[in-house]
């Protein structure tokens, strides 16, 4: 017992001898520190997942000075948040460790137990994300009015291979070849193509009906760059099903067929075209008596009355009514949720019962659907976004530089 005792002694003694010896101030940062025990701990996570990843470490000197540097301007942004009074409340704190869960297709619960698994601490995690969120705080704070995008910066950039590589799609195109000196007029082929498509004749029976190429006209999947310029500039503002118009080359007159897209920025959205009538409830006509109204409405439509006219006398919808009620088409997201509800539930060129949504007493009546190909808007948002955090960066980077050069720093050296 009296070994065993000695035993845990000695232990605790090392113990709290190498605490004090990892807790030295390893450099002093303007009025605040870095703990050499931070250097330590970091150098030691980076080896972990180095090792996890199967990547390569560098040597003890290069990570130590890699660190060191992340953790002095990690202090610099700190202090500027407590100077400017930037908080994180628990809330957001538990918000944001969710969605981290979650990026790992992991519950919250889940993935506190994998942390712990690794051998890592939960609560020290929480703190280091609490100090992340402060400092993204203050670079956006810092950096985010000086990053301006023009409409011809954002234009030009989508015309560059870099952008049509990064963020276009791969394109599935068929091509009709009218050969030079052939008997076939171009033109004439191309208008019959045109109306076979539109007829519903499937582009492979065209193509065997009337190319003179070889093979079966299909040019594969690619992206935009990796077609002939000629081509490219036509399947650029394509859409799947588009005939493009006859295009000259050294080979002859080509009629190119867009069959599909595909690709993370490839984007389809189902769209209505809706009419309706609002009726909003007021003083002079509250809502039990819009109520009725509004059925009574709908009955004259059902005994044949026109719907666009009733609109234009009754609808209290000032942009729609003197349109019959027509609305236009849109995609999901755009209306109040009961309408949505209800046009995404509606048969074709029928009129819905009465509902209450938080605008008034409505009917609506479905004109037609379709699928929108929205790549090229997808396409410019991730473009605006792509340029938007690449700029982000060289103005952090710069930001950071200055801030490092203002700061008071001092590198303890430890024999």
């Amino acid at each position: 017992m009296v070994y065993l005792t000695r035993i845990l002694t000695l232990l605790l003694f090392t113990n709290i001898l190498e605490s004090q010896e990892l807790d030295r101030v390893a450099v002093i940062v303007n009025d605040g520190v870095v703990l050499e025990s931070d250097i330590q701990q970091r150098m030691a996570d980076f080896k972990k997942n180095a090792t996890l990843n199967g990547e390569k470490i560098p040597s003890d000197e290069a990570l130590r000075e890699d660190i060191q540097e992340q953790l002095i301007t990690a202090e610099i942004q700190l202090q500027i948040a407590d100077k400017v009074g930037i908080k994180i409340s628990d809330e957001e704190l538990n918000l944001t460790l969710k969605r981290l869960a979650q990026q790992n297709n992991l519950e919250i619960e889940e993935f506190i137990k994998v942390v712990e698994e690794r051998g890592d601490s939960y609560s020290d995690l929480r703190e280091e994300v609490r100090k992340n969120l402060k400092i993204n705080r203050v670079q956006q704070g810092r950096i985010q009015n000086k990053i301006q995008i023009s409409k011809d910066e954002l234009d030009n950039f989508l015309q560059t291979e870099e952008a049509q590589n990064q963020l276009g799609p791969e394109l599935r195109v068929r091509q009709i070849l009218i050969r030079k000196n052939s008997s076939q007029n171009v033109n004439e082929i191309y208008e019959e193509t045109l109306s076979g498509l539109q007829a519903g004749i499937n582009i492979e029976n065209l193509i065997s009906n009337f190319s003179e190429d070889s093979g079966s006209g299909d040019l594969g999947w690619r992206k935009l760059p990796a077609f002939p310029e000629l081509f490219s500039t036509s399947l650029k503002n394509m859409k799947i099903g588009d005939l493009s118009a006859p295009i000259e080359s050294g080979a002859g007159n080509h009629l190119l067929y867009l069959e599909d897209k595909r690709g993370p920025t490839v984007l389809f959205e189902k769209q209505w075209n809706v009419r309706h009538i609002l009726l909003i409830p007021n003083r002079i006509r509250p809502d039990a008596a819009s109520e009725e109204l509004i059925n009574e409405i709908k009955n004259k439509i059902e005994n044949g009355e026109s719907f666009s006219e009733l609109a234009a006398e009754y609808s209290d919808d000032p942009g729609s009514k003197q349109e019959g009620g027509n609305l236009g088409w849109a995609g999901e997201g755009v209306y109040d949720d009961e309408f949505e509800r209800q046009m995404i539930k509606s048969n074709l060129n029928e009129v819905t019962d009465p509902f209450l949504s938080q605008f008034g007493w409505h009917i609506l009546e479905v004109l037609g659907t379709r699928v929108e190909d929205k790549t090229n808007e997808n396409i410019q948002d991730r473009a605006f976004s792509y340029l938007f955090n690449r700029k982000f960066q060289e103005e952090l980077e710069t930001d950071l530089q200055e801030l490092r050069a203002d700061a008071f720093v001092e590198i303890k050296e430890f024999d």
